[in-house]
């Protein structure tokens, strides 16, 4: 596997997840939700640096920073946001329940988490495989909440009066 190609394609996929949040998020027009989608262009511009850093410490030594120093200070970063910001709370208070911006979500983190997962799986060395196992964690977490929101309004779409 060639690590620095794989870190390299991550990085342009966190880049693009970030640019779509961030184009979303004016789509919306309940502020908590535009917000909730502009942190989540901030969480995954966050997963671009990580990535990068950990490109760098290859480039430099042939290594990763696989330290718990690095890889705690970055699952606290999203935990603190989840828990803080009450995700799922904010996105059940939006008024504009698209679904099409819910699943195209939903699907971008169920693609980076199989993407890690597969890189994750043929990774020799045991740091890289570490740090990508977590991303597929942290990924995970971001498809869950937005599946778990895209069925919800998915139901209440299908039950209501046709004609709206």
């Amino acid at each position: 596997m060639d690590y620095e190609q794989v870190l390299k394609y991550a990085m342009q996929m966190e880049l693009d997840g970030s640019n779509f949040f961030k184009e979303k998020a004016g789509h919306f027009s309940n502020p908590t939700t535009q917000k909730l989608f502009q942190d989540l262009s901030d969480v995954e511009m966050e997963h671009y640096a990580y990535l990068e850093r950990q490109l760098k410490a290859y480039g430099d030594n042939g290594g990763f920073d696989t330290s718990g120093e690095v890889m705690d200070r970055e699952e606290d970063i999203f935990k603190a946001r989840e828990e803080s910001e009450h995700i799922e709370e904010t996105l059940k208070e939006s008024d504009i329940p698209d679904l099409t911006i819910l699943r195209m979500a939903y699907l971008i983190e169920r693609d980076y988490k199989e993407f890690y997962e597969r890189a994750a799986e043929y990774a020799k060395d045991e740091g890289i495989k570490s740090i990508f196992t977590k991303l597929s964690k942290w990924e995970e977490g971001h498809e869950r909440i937005f599946k778990s929101e895209y069925d919800r309004r998915m139901k209440e779409y299908m039950t209501l009066p046709w004609g709206g």
